[in-house]
């Protein structure tokens, strides 16, 4: 079997092959096809029903309201309750100024954060084979899409963030490249501006990749801070003791 019918998965290394038209001709990327049209067929089967159902009203209505009082230029931990961290508000704030502050809208949203959980634990698990990655992949589909539906909540943006800085952290030692690792930097801080407490895990799986390379801290530091601007941000804007009253001490 030629290298091209067993090519290395992204997370080991592997480029992004289903990008090139060349590659399609190989068992390996069929597979792949198969696999994603088969994880998409599963998460599209309930997915009228979720746009149609009730859902959580609570939560819900956070998420579309406050990023309506971000828009009129208002703080959250400041001006209002919110115990999370701001990216998910200025995320959505921008986005409802596209695709309209709806319900639907919102939705839509988290169902792209629901891929990105998705996808992110299909390619971590796509170094153990097809089977096994497809397989995670729908579970981790009936776990998110059952209780909670559509809700385009922190938690699950958060999620998303961390898993695919976990995907990079674990390409960069393969690769050996600074940029994988600066990725894995940046996409720790995004997911840290939308939920703090995200920071312990994050923080061992990156650790471990560090010692793993004995080196390449500098450029993960880089790529935290420039991860983290949405958080520099709002503590500059709010005090340091306001964000840790809100987002710390409140939720506990």
């Amino acid at each position: 079997m030629t290298s091209t019918d067993t090519p290395t998965p992204f997370v080991l290394g592997g480029p992004v092959r289903l990008l090139s038209p060349s590659s399609w001709s190989s068992r390996s990327s069929r597979a792949t096809v198969v696999s994603i049209v088969a994880i998409l067929a599963v998460v599209a089967a309930p997915l009228r029903g979720l746009y149609r159902a009730t859902g959580s009203s609570m939560e819900e209505g956070f998420m579309l309201v406050f990023p309506k009082l971000v828009q009129q230029g208002r703080a959250p931990n400041e001006d209002f309750l919110h115990l999370y961290g701001p990216a998910s508000l200025d995320v959505l704030a921008l986005w409802y100024r596209f695709a309209g502050d709806t319900l639907e809208s919102q939705r839509t949203f988290g169902l792209l954060q629901h891929l990105g959980i998705i996808f992110a634990l299909y390619a971590l698990a796509r170094a153990w084979g097809h089977l096994t990655a497809v397989g995670s992949a729908l579970v981790a589909t009936m776990l998110i899409l059952t209780p909670i539906g559509l809700s385009a909540l922190a938690w699950h943006g958060a999620l998303a963030l961390g898993l695919w800085s976990v995907v990079f952290a674990v390409r960069s030692l393969a690769t050996g490249h600074a940029r994988d690792l600066w990725w894995a930097g940046g996409l720790t801080g995004l997911a840290l501006s939308y939920r703090p407490d995200l920071g312990v895990a994050l923080a061992l799986v990156l650790a471990f990749v560090v010692w793993q390379r004995r080196a390449g801290w500098q450029v993960l530091t880089a790529g935290l801070l420039v991860g983290l601007l949405p958080m520099w941000f709002h503590l500059g804007r709010v005090g340091l003791g306001t964000a840790i009253q809100g987002m710390l001490l409140d939720p506990v």
